[in-house]
C-alpha cells in the first residue's frame, strides 16, 4: 500500500500541463493566467452542502435569499458562479416591480408647483371674502376703540345701567385657604434647611470694612479731639489704630480708654471687633502708639502659632 501511494504521488507530480491549443498563446499569455494542477482536479462534492447549512447558521455570511428556490444537482454552484459572474462584470441590477399579490403597484410621478400651497391659500381667501360680501356687502368696520367700563352700555345710550350680576359661582378664598392649609400639612418636620454650613444672612464680611473704618474714626474724633491719630487697615486684613506719641498728653489715660472701647463700646460689639494681644499697646519705634483689632472674617493666628510655640519650648527645655 505505501508502494501504491508513492506511485500515485508521483503520478500527480508529473502529471502534464493541459494543452490550451496554441504555443503562442501561451508565450503572451501571463504566468499567473496560465492554468495549474487545480484547474484539471474535480471540484469537492459537498461543496452545495456546506453553501446551504452555512447559509442557516448564526453569523453567516452566505445570504439566504441568493440560494436557488428549487435544488438540483449542481444548481447552488451554478448560482455562486453566475453571483461571482455578475459582481465581476460590475452590472447594474435591474429593478423588479414586487406587487405582493396585487396589493402594492407602481404609481405614476405626478410633479407639483412650487406655487400650490401659495395658489390654494389665495383661493381660500377670496372665498372668504366673497362670502362676507355676500352676507354684509362691505367689509367689517369697529365702531370705536374706546373702553367701557362695566357700568357704561357698549352701544351708545347715556342713560343704560349696567345691571348687576350676580356671581354664579363660589367665592374662591376659601377654596385657596383650604388649599394653602393642605400644602402647609404636607410639611411634618418644619421648613426644610439643606445640610453644610452656611454664612447668616447677617454676617460680617469684608465688604463692611469702610463702615467700620469710619464708625471707629468718628467715636475717636469726638473723644481724643486733640490727639493725632489715624484709623487704617494692615496687611493681614487687621485694623490699626495709630496715635502720635507728641500728641498724647496721658499715655495710662490712653490705654485704659482703648482698653474699655474693645471690651464694652457699641461699635466694637457691633461688628464684633477683638483686639490682637501681641500688637496691642506696641511701639515699633516710628514714634506711635499702635492699638490692632482683628475683624470677625480674619483668622486668630495665635491659636496656631500656640502648639508650635509649646513644642519649642519643651524642645529646649530637654536640651
Amino acid at each position: 500500500m505505501a508502494t501504491e501511494g508513492n506511485n500515485f504521488d508521483d503520478d500527480v507530480a508529473t502529471a502534464p500541463t493541459p494543452y490550451t491549443g496554441n504555443d503562442d498563446d501561451d508565450e503572451e499569455m501571463p504566468h499567473y493566467m496560465l492554468p495549474n494542477f487545480s484547474s484539471i482536479l474535480p471540484e469537492f462534492a459537498n461543496t452545495e452542502a456546506d453553501h446551504i447549512r452555512s447559509a442557516f447558521s448564526s453569523g453567516n455570511y452566505h445570504s439566504l435569499l441568493k440560494v436557488p428556490v428549487r435544488l438540483a444537482p449542481n444548481a447552488v454552484n451554478q448560482s455562486r458562479y453566475e453571483q461571482m459572474e455578475e459582481n465581476r462584470l460590475g452590472q447594474q441590477k435591474v429593478g423588479k416591480i414586487v406587487t405582493k399579490h396585487g396589493l402594492f403597484n407602481q404609481f405614476e410621478y405626478t410633479p407639483s408647483r412650487y406655487s400650490l400651497a401659495d395658489e390654494l391659500a389665495q383661493m381660500e381667501r377670496l372665498q372668504s371674502e366673497a362670502k362676507r360680501m355676500e352676507i354684509s356687502g362691505q367689509d367689517f368696520v369697529s365702531g370705536s376703540d374706546a373702553k367701557k367700563l362695566k357700568y357704561e352700555d357698549a352701544f351708545g345710550d347715556t342713560g343704560f345701567r349696567y345691571p348687576h350680576l350676580e356671581e354664579p359661582y363660589p367665592d374662591l378664598r376659601d377654596e385657596e385657604r383650604h388649599k394653602k392649609w393642605l400644602e402647609e400639612k404636607k410639611i411634618l418636620h418644619g421648613a426644610f434647611v439643606p445640610s453644610g454650613h452656611r454664612l447668616p444672612v447677617d454676617a460680617m464680611t469684608r465688604k463692611l470694612l469702610p463702615d467700620i473704618i469710619k464708625e471707629m474714626h468718628e467715636v475717636l474724633s469726638q473723644d481724643w479731639a486733640g490727639v493725632e491719630f489715624a484709623v487704617a487697615p494692615t496687611e493681614d486684613d487687621n485694623i490699626s489704630v495709630r496715635f502720635s506719641e507728641n500728641s498724647i498728653e496721658s499715655e495710662v489715660g490712653l490705654i485704659a480708654f482703648m482698653n474699655v472701647f474693645c471690651r464694652s463700646h457699641r461699635v466694637a460689639l457691633k461688628y464684633n471687633l477683638q483686639k490682637v494681644a501681641e500688637d496691642w499697646n506696641s511701639k515699633p519705634g516710628d514714634g506711635g502708639l499702635y492699638f490692632v483689632f482683628r475683624p470677625p472674617w480674619v483668622k486668630n493666628r495665635a491659636r496656631e502659632l500656640l502648639p508650635l510655640a509649646a513644642v519649642i519650648k519643651s524642645n529646649g527645655a530637654r536640651k
